[in-house]
C-alpha cells in the first residue's frame, strides 16, 4: 500500500526491466490474460432456433463465456498473485489495502457549471463548488476514461469459477461523441454501487479512525465488486484526515483569497444574493477507498488512481522519458555487434544473479525459520487472554513525520560519516523498530507479573517484513492494474541500550540505523522479492488453499512487523480542480503479523500510518509518537556531527 502518485524515481526503471526480464519479457496483461475472443460474439444476432442447434458453443464448455440472463459475460483469468490472496486470507486477516484521500479547494470552473453545483440558500455563502460530490466523481473517472485505461475495475469475481474475474459489458473508450451510449450508461449506473456518499465526521480523528478500522475488517463480497469509495465533505480540519497545521495553512490561504475577492467584488444594486455567495468558506472532502487484493495491490491501486488527477497526461510522459532515457542510456553508441554482446553479458549475469540469489535467500529464510521459533508478540497475546485484555479489531493511527528534505539531509550526514549510503526507507524501517522494542517493554512492564524479573517479550533481534512492488511503484505504458508484489523478511535490532527500562547512558540511534542499513542491503540486492512472487503464484496454482495459508503464514518468519516504503509525486496533484492535501494508506495484516506501517511521502512530506491488533498496539498514537522520539534521535545525532564536520 501506499502513496497516492508514486513518481520517477532511481529505483524505478532497473526493478521494472528486471520484472520483465524475468518474466519472460511479459507482464500480466498477456496473451493469459487478456479477453478471450469468440466468434459466436461478432456474428449477426441469431434466432432462438440458432441457439437451440446443437452445434453452438456451449458457454459451460468455454470458461471464457457464460450464459448471464441471455447476455454474454467475458471472462479474464485473474492473476495469480490475486488468487493467491483470495485463498491466503482469513476471517480476521481480510486482504483489503485501504487508503483515504483529502481534497480542498475549489473545484473547475467548468464543474460549476453543472445545475446543483453552485446553488446556495439566500444569505448563506456555502456553495458545492468546493466539495467533492459522488456526482463528480463518476464524471471526472468517465472523463478521464478510467473503464478503458483500467478495465479490471468493472469486474467481479465469477461466481462460478474464482480463477476468472468477469464483466458483463465491454469497455470502450469514450469520446465526446458517445457518452451517452448503452455502454457508457451502463458503467455509471455501475459507478453507483461503488461510490456512495456518508455523513462527515464530526469527532476528530476517531469517526475516521473507526470508518478505517470497520473497511479493513468488514469483507468485499467480491462477486459484486471488487471496490468501493465512501465521500463526505465538511469543514476543513474536521475529521482530522488533514493535519492542524495544514488546515490552518489552508484556512489563510482561503481567506486571503476571500479578501482579495471582495476588494475586486463592484458594488451592485439589486445583486445581493450573488455578494452573498461570493465569500467561500473553507471546505474538506475525504474519498476512502479500500479494495481487495484480488484486483490488484495497493501500491498498482494508488498508481491507478493517479489517471484521475489533472496532473496525469504530465505523469505518463514524465514515466515514458524516464523510460526513453534509461534505454538509450544501456544502448549508447554501439554498433548492432556490441548491443548484442552487452545484451548477452546481461543475460549471464541475471542467470548468475537470479541462481546464486535465490540459493542465498531460500537459506537465508531457513534460518530466520530456525532460529526465529516464536513472535515475541505471542506471549503477549497470551497473557492479555489470560487477562481478559485481548481484543479484536485494528488499532488505527496517522501522522505527517518530517519534510522529506530533513529525513533525505539526516541520511547524507549519517552516510558521509559511516561510509555506506543509507537510504530514507532505511530511516524509517529503524525508527520503526525501535516503536516495536518499546511497545514490548511497555508490554513487559504492565502485563507481566511484578516478580518476574526475566525478558519475556524483548528480543534481542526482530524480524521485519518488506513488501516490495516489482515494477518500483509505477504502472508502465501499456500496462493496466495487476498484483505485481514480492516481499522479503530480514532481522534487525530489538532492545539496545537507549531502549532499556529506565533508559540508559548509551546514545545509539544510529548504531541501530546502521545496523538495520546492513540487514536491508543485504536483502534489497537479492532476488528474494522476485522469489516469493513466484512462489505464491505456485501456491496459487497448484496447491490446496490450506496448504496455502499454512505456506503463507509461516513464510513471515514470526516477523513483528510488516513495512510498506513508496514513494510519491513531489508536489501535490489535483482531481477536477481540488487539490489533494494529504493521502494515507494502510496496510492489511497478514497472518501471523500483528503490526503493519506505511511509510510514504507526497508533496514534499514523509508521513506514517500504523494499522496494528488492538492487544498489540492498545495505543497506535503513541507508537507513532515512539517512531519519531527515534527520529528526533537521529535529527539531533546528524545535527552534531554535521557541526563537527
Amino acid at each position: 500500500m501506499a502513496s497516492f502518485i508514486p513518481t520517477i524515481g532511481r529505483k524505478v526503471v532497473p526493478m521494472a526491466a528486471a520484472a520483465t526480464f524475468a518474466a519472460g519479457g511479459g507482464m500480466d496483461s498477456s496473451s493469459r490474460f487478456k479477453w478471450a475472443t469468440c466468434d459466436a460474439s461478432c456474428e449477426s444476432p441469431r434466432s432462438p432456433q440458432d441457439f437451440n442447434n446443437t452445434t453452438r458453443p456451449l458457454a459451460e464448455n468455454n470458461p471464457f463465456m457464460t450464459n448471464n440472463l441471455g447476455s454474454v459475460v467475458l471472462r479474464k483469468r485473474m492473476t495469480s498473485i490475486g488468487r493467491f490472496s483470495l485463498k491466503s486470507e482469513s476471517d480476521t486477516n481480510l486482504s483489503i489495502p485501504t487508503f483515504f484521500l483529502a481534497l480542498s479547494g475549489s473545484k473547475k470552473a467548468d464543474s460549476s457549471t453543472v445545475p446543483g453545483n453552485t446553488t446556495a440558500a439566500v444569505g448563506t455563502s456555502q456553495t458545492t463548488n468546493n466539495v467533492f460530490t459522488v456526482n463528480d466523481f463518476e464524471s471526472t473517472w468517465m472523463n478521464r476514461d478510467m473503464p478503458s485505461r483500467h478495465p479490471r475495475f468493472h469486474s467481479t469475481v465469477s461466481k462460478h469459477d474464482d480463477r476468472f474475474f468477469e464483466e458483463t459489458h465491454h469497455v470502450k473508450a469514450t469520446t465526446s461523441s458517445s457518452e451517452n451510449d448503452e455502454t457508457n450508461l451502463q458503467i455509471k449506473a455501475e459507478l453507483d454501487r461503488h461510490a456512495s456518499e456518508t455523513m462527515h465526521f464530526s469527532v476528530y480523528r476517531e469517526e475516521l479512525r473507526n470508518r478505517i478500522e470497520n473497511m479493513l475488517t468488514s469483507p468485499i463480497e467480491v462477486a459484486e465488486k471488487l471496490w468501493e469509495v465512501k465521500i463526505s465533505s465538511g469543514a476543513i480540519g474536521s475529521s482530522g484526515a488533514i493535519s492542524k497545521v495544514k488546515s490552518e495553512a489552508t484556512t489563510t490561504r482561503q481567506q486571503v483569497a476571500n479578501e482579495i475577492s471582495a476588494l475586486k467584488r463592484q458594488p451592485t444594486k439589486g445583486r445581493l444574493w450573488k455578494d452573498a455567495v461570493g465569500e467561500t468558506k473553507p471546505m474538506e472532502s475525504v474519498l476512502l477507498f479500500r479494495s481487495h487484493h484480488a484486483l490488484a495491490d495497493g501500491a498498482s491501486i494508488m498508481a491507478a488512481l493517479s489517471d484521475l488527477c489533472d496532473e496525469s497526461g504530465e505523469i505518463r510522459s514524465d514515466i515514458e522519458a524516464e523510460l526513453k532515457r534509461w534505454k538509450r542510456g544501456k544502448q549508447g553508441k554501439r554498433g548492432v555487434l556490441g548491443r548484442l554482446i552487452s545484451r548477452f553479458m546481461r543475460l549471464i549475469k541475471f542467470i548468475v544473479w537470479m541462481t546464486l540469489g535465490s540459493a542465498r535467500s531460500a537459506l537465508y529464510q531457513v534460518w530466520l525459520q530456525l532460529t526465529t521459533r516464536t513472535n515475541p508478540f505471542d506471549a503477549v497475546k497470551h497473557d492479555a487472554e489470560k487477562k481478559g485484555l485481548a481484543m479484536g479489531g485494528r488499532a488505527i493511527s496517522w501522522c505527517d513525520a518530517c519534510p522529506l528534505d530533513e529525513a533525505k539531509r539526516i541520511t547524507q550526514i549519517l552516510s558521509k560519516a559511516n561510509g555506506s549510503n543509507i537510504t530514507v526507507n532505511d530511516l524509517f524501517v529503524s525508527c520503526i523498530s525501535a516503536a516495536v522494542t518499546r511497545q514490548l517493554i511497555e508490554h513487559e512492564e504492565f502485563m507481566a507479573p511484578v516478580d518476574a524479573h526475566s525478558r519475556k517479550y524483548v528480543a534481542r533481534n526482530i524480524n521485519v517484513c518488506i513488501p516490495v512492488h516489482l515494477r518500483g511503484g509505477v504502472i508502465l505504458p501499456n500496462e493496466s492494474l495487476g498484483n505485481r508484489i514480492g516481499a522479503f523478511v530480514t532481522r534487525v535490532p530489538g532492545e539496545m541500550t537507549h531502549d532499556a527500562r529506565g533508559g540508559g547512558t548509551q546514545s545509539c540511534p544510529s548504531v541501530r540505523l546502521m545496523k538495520v542499513h546492513q540487514s536491508l542491503k543485504r536483502s534489497k540486492q537479492s532476488p528474494a522479492p522476485f522469489l516469493s512472487h513466484y512462489v505464491a503464484k505456485f501456491c496459487s496454482d497448484y496447491l490446496p488453499e490450506q496448504w496455502t495459508k499454512n505456506i503463507f503464514r509461516r513464510a513471515n518468519c514470526n516477523a513483528c512487523v510488516a513495512i510498506s516504503n513508496n514513494r510519491g509525486h513531489k508536489n501535490k496533484i489535483h482531481i477536477n480542480g481540488m487539490e489533494v492535501e494529504s493521502a494515507h494508506g494502510f496496510l492489511p495484516l497478514p497472518p501471523g503479523i500483528p503490526i503493519g506501517v506505511v511509510v510514504q511521502s507526497y508533496a514534499g512530506v514523509m508521513s506514517l500510518s500504523v494499522t496494528a491488533e488492538k492487544w498489540a498496539v492498545p495505543d497506535p498514537d503513541k507508537f507513532l509518537r515512539w517512531c519519531l522520539d527515534e527520529y528526533s534521535r537521529l535529527l539531533e545525532t546528524a545535527a552534531k556531527l554535521e557541526k563537527s564536520q
